[in-house]
């Protein structure tokens, strides 16, 4: 039974708001994921792996895994460019996307600060297959095709502002709203790769001498037609590169997250636990792990980037 809710659940999600991009809460760690302007603006080149596994125990619950790099081309930091490879599974849809970005940074000359702009050309494949034992009988046009599959290409873009001490971003996904699957049902308004917005800050502050800090950040992300989603998360960090985080999302969701470094790799981990979703009481709660390697830069000499995890 849980199995079937959650399908009939799912199919209602692909096939009105159009397989739209998976939720990650670690956001912080890996940016570039969400504004393309982003690229190039650490004093290394990122490599990260972070994977997302949602309603863990509840079978057929969505997994989502992304790997990504960015960095400078040049020793001046001006010119950037990165991209990702996501893959994201919740039965009975499956989605893969190829993200490639370029930025470029302009330096204000004031405290270090930069503005960047940036574009991205997304190829995306998606598939939608159904065991015969779980399609509902009778005939239902939204049902009658046991499997489909659809390769889409779109753009994103954006700006970062960015110092030593903040940064505050703005951008736009799926700017061409590339069509999925109206073959299937008929419909030219339902199976859009509607656009995404985004919205980012944060700011850290010294709060003893220069080995504690504080960061408090937002994230906002608004899907048309559907009503926005808004993280705001504290986080505590200790000699730039360990920290531990508690956050609010406005659906009714807590998280609690910490990361570490070790050498050049960074690890990260985090939990979310949601009070208002009738799924929890069937899992074992949101676990989200992330990866990060830094990569010596062209422009580490010079580049001024915030703080990178």
């Amino acid at each position: 039974m849980k199995k079937i809710f959650f399908i009939i659940g799912t199919f209602f999600v692909v096939n009105v708001f159009a397989q739209q991009e998976p939720l990650f809460t670690q956001y912080y760690v890996n940016d570039m994921f969400i504004n393309p302007a982003i690229s190039g603006s650490k004093s290394y080149n990122p490599l990260t792996l972070q994977t997302r596994q949602q309603w863990l125990g509840f079978e057929g619950a969505p997994l989502s895994t992304n790997i990504s790099y960015h960095g400078t081309l040049n020793h001046n930091g001006r010119s950037a460019m990165g991209g990702y490879f996501m893959f994201d599974k919740a039965t009975p849809a499956l989605q893969a996307n190829l993200h490639l970005n370029y930025a470029y940074h302009v330096p204000l000359n004031y405290n270090d600060v930069k503005l960047s702009f940036g574009l991205g050309a997304k190829l995306m494949y998606h598939n939608i297959e159904f065991n015969r034992d779980d399609i509902p009988p009778g005939f239902d046009p939204a049902f009658s095709t046991k499997s489909y599959d659809k390769t889409l290409a779109d753009a994103s873009s954006g700006t970062y502002v960015y110092g030593k001490e903040f940064y505050v971003g703005f951008s736009i996904s799926n700017m061409f709203q590339s069509s999925f699957n109206n073959e299937i049902t008929g419909s030219p308004y339902s199976n859009s790769e509607y656009r995404n917005y985004y919205g980012m800050g944060a700011y850290k502050f010294n709060v003893i001498n220069n080995d504690w800090e504080l960061e408090p950040s937002f994230l906002i992300r608004k899907i048309q037609y559907q009503k926005g989603l808004i993280d705001i998360t504290t986080r505590i960090i200790f000699l730039e590169n360990n920290w531990a985080g508690l956050a609010f999302r406005n659906n009714g969701t807590a998280i609690f997250s910490f990361g570490f470094a070790a050498n050049n790799m960074h690890i990260s981990y985090s939990y979310d636990h949601s009070f208002s979703d009738e799924i929890t009481q069937y899992s074992y709660g949101t676990h989200e792990l992330g990866i990060s390697f830094r990569i010596g830069a062209l422009s580490s000499q010079r580049h001024t980037g915030f703080w990178g995890y």
